[in-house]
C-alpha cells in the first residue's frame, strides 16, 4: 500500500485526484490539506509517506517553498499544477513528476506506474505482451495488420481517416479518429498530442526548433495553440539545461 497526502487549495482539484486514486487500489490517502501553512506545520515531522501531491500556485505558500521543507518526508514527490510555466522550476525542487492539469486517467496512472513500477511479475508479463495492435488497413484490402508501438512515428487526422505513419517510409490507412489513437495511447507516456491533427510518438521527434516539431520521417508541424502547455510541459520535463552561472 501507497500511503499519499494531497495539498491543494482548490477542493474541485483535490475531488479529480481523489477520483483517480480511488481507481488504483494501491493508493491510500492518509490526509488532504487545503492550506499549505496547515500542511507544513502538520507534516514536517511526517514518517513513511509514499507519495506527495502537491499544487504549486497556492495562498501564503507556495508549492516550490512547500517543497523545500516537506520532500524529505516523502519517497516521492508530484507536482499537480494548471500552469506549464511551473515545470522547470518544480524538477529543481527535486519533484518526480509532473502533471499538467487537467490531465487524463491515463496520464495519472502511467506515472504512479513509473514510479512504483508493479513488483508483480504476471502484470509485468502482460505489459511486455501489450506492445502491439492489429488494424484493419485501407492500403491492404481492410486485411488486419500488426502494428508494433515502438513503430510508430505519428498518427495523422486525414478526414474520415488516420494514417498511420511508420519507420521505413510506410504509412498505412485506417478508419479511425484521433479520438480512437488517444485512447489506445492513453496509457503510453510517449505519445502526446501536440497538434489538432498529429498524435506523435516524441521518441521520433528529431529536432525542435522554436515552436516547429520535426519527426525522423518528412513530418513536420508547428505546435497548436491549444497544445502549448502540453508542449511547454513536455520540454520541462525533457529540455537539459546547464548548471553554469551566467
Amino acid at each position: 500500500m501507497l500511503n499519499c497526502i494531497i495539498i491543494d487549495d482548490e477542493q474541485f482539484s483535490v475531488d479529480a485526484l481523489l477520483k483517480y486514486i480511488g481507481l488504483m487500489p494501491e493508493l491510500n490517502v492518509v490526509g488532504i490539506y487545503n492550506d499549505p501553512l496547515i500542511a507544513l506545520k502538520t507534516l514536517s515531522a511526517e514518517k513513511g509517506l509514499s507519495l506527495l501531491f502537491m499544487d504549486v500556485d497556492m495562498p501564503n505558500l507556495s508549492g516550490l517553498e512547500l517543497a523545500a521543507a516537506l520532500r524529505p518526508i516523502t519517497q516521492k514527490l508530484i507536482f499537480t499544477t494548471a500552469h506549464s510555466k511551473y515545470a522547470f522550476d518544480a524538477f529543481e525542487a527535486a519533484a518526480d513528476a509532473f502533471l499538467l492539469k487537467p490531465f487524463s486517467f491515463g496520464k495519472f496512472s502511467t506515472t504512479i506506474n513509473r514510479l512504483f513500477p508493479s513488483k508483480n511479475p504476471a502484470q509485468n508479463v502482460l505489459q511486455a505482451n501489450n506492445e502491439y495492435f492489429l488494424v484493419k488497413s485501407k492500403e491492404e484490402d481492410l486485411a488486419m495488420v500488426k502494428i508494433c508501438f515502438s513503430e510508430i512515428i505519428t498518427f495523422e487526422s486525414s478526414q474520415n481517416y488516420v494514417r498511420i505513419h511508420l519507420v521505413g517510409d510506410k504509412v498505412l490507412t485506417a478508419y479511425l479518429t484521433l479520438k480512437d489513437v488517444l485512447n489506445l495511447t492513453g496509457n503510453r507516456p510517449e505519445f502526446q498530442q501536440f497538434h489538432r491533427a498529429f498524435v506523435i510518438s516524441t521518441n521520433q521527434i528529431s529536432r525542435i526548433k522554436g515552436t516547429m516539431i520535426h519527426l525522423s520521417n518528412s513530418v513536420s508541424f508547428p505546435v497548436g495553440d491549444l497544445y502549448r502547455d502540453a508542449f511547454s510541459a513536455y520540454l520541462g520535463e525533457k529540455l537539459l539545461l546547464t548548471s553554469r552561472k551566467a
